[in-house]
């Protein structure tokens, strides 16, 4: 008799064995997939995140760049004015060296013709009525003398007072060199912060780029993921359908009668799931709950026209014809997954969305 028993109940077990493991298999998968989608929100978050970041400091990158460029172009112009100073100078002090040599010169001529004249004996009244033509030509070569003696004078005085302007031009332009370099120097030095500033802001910002790019990639993974156990639930739910007892029959000869559990299809009270196809819907929603783990609320099947108008329908709506169920908890189930048990959702919108009819029937 044990052995008897024990036949039958590994028999039983052998028959209710399958579907019981595809409905925990199809809820684990579920659970996992759930788990895959909040892993993806979260890291979407921090996407958007990160690029508020990341868009943040651009702005902050892009005000410096600008600022860089305005310095940029006044460090050029700054540049520009002191190697103009500079080449001045160099002509000038080119100038002044050769004013130097030239006065150098002057003085040595001046020197050697006041020696001459100092050297000369003075001419008396015999040479000078002798070598010259007449007193009018003694006049001249005495003029002639005191001439050239003056004008060398003149030279050297006037290359004097060249020498001493260039000097004092020189001084000026010296000056204005150094100022100018320090100008230069200050902008340079501005450019400068403002160029190490911005590598400093670049490199915050490079820390949030290489987080969105780690985030980016951990959600491919992730939608890789999800498209695998999408994959692996349909076909559970696939493989499972035909399994379920009372599948593809038609329960239109009676109500439909929970089965009880935690999971599954269950009638709010004083709804009616008897006209129709309103059991048909019922049954397969109890199968999809049970195979997705989902606890599902009937609080609309059959309606009558008046009352359909009363909550909010209409006369002429699938609910008076005994073809929809509004069913609480179902939001969420993608609609791929719906017709694999058989049913859609027809309706687009938020609002609609536990609004459940069979496949094929609108």
């Amino acid at each position: 008799m044990r052995i008897a028993a024990a036949a039958a109940l590994v028999g039983a077990c052998a028959v209710v064995g399958p579907a019981g493991l595809s409905f925990a298999a199809g809820g684990s998968l579920q659970n996992k997939l759930s788990n895959t989608q909040s892993h993806e929100r979260n890291l979407r978050g921090g996407i958007r995140g990160d690029n508020h970041r990341i868009a943040g400091y651009q702005g902050r990158i892009d005000d410096l760049r600008a600022r860089q460029a305005e310095l940029q172009s006044s460090l050029d112009a700054e540049r520009a004015q002191l190697e103009a100073i500079q080449t001045q100078l160099r002509n000038g002090r080119a100038r002044l060296a050769s004013l130097r040599f030239q006065l150098a010169h002057d003085k040595r001529v001046l020197a050697q013709q006041l020696v001459a004249q100092y050297e000369s004996p003075p001419p008396d009244v015999v040479s000078v009525v002798i070598q010259s033509t007449g007193f009018a030509d003694l006049l001249e070569r005495v003029d002639s003398m005191k001439r050239v003696v003056k004008e060398n004078t003149a030279v050297a005085t006037r290359v004097a007072a060249e020498q001493k302007a260039v000097t004092g031009q020189v001084a000026h332009l010296a000056d204005l060199a150094a100022t100018q370099q320090r100008v230069t120097a200050a902008v340079l030095s501005q450019r400068d912060q403002v160029t190490q500033l911005e590598i400093a802001v670049v490199s915050q910002q490079q820390v949030f780029v290489n987080a969105r790019a780690a985030k980016a990639r951990r959600l491919s993974s992730l939608r890789a993921q999800e498209a695998s156990l999408s994959k692996r639930l349909r076909a559970i739910q696939a493989a499972q359908a035909p399994t379920v007892p009372g599948a593809g029959i038609h329960d239109s000869v009676g109500p439909f009668a929970s089965h009880g559990g935690s999971y599954g299809f269950f009638q709010a009270p004083g709804t009616n799931y008897s006209v129709g196809s309103e059991p048909e819907i019922a049954a397969r929603l109890d199968r999809l709950g049970n195979a997705l783990h989902l606890h599902l609320i009937g609080i609309s099947g059959y309606r009558t026209p008046q009352h359909s108008v009363e909550v909010g329908g209409f006369a002429n709506d699938p609910h008076t014809r005994g073809q929809a169920s509004d069913t609480p908890g179902v939001e969420g189930v993608p609609e791929a997954t719906l017709e694999q048990f058989g049913l859609t959702r027809p309706f687009p919108g938020a609002a609609e969305a536990d609004h459940i009819q069979l496949l094929g029937s609108i």
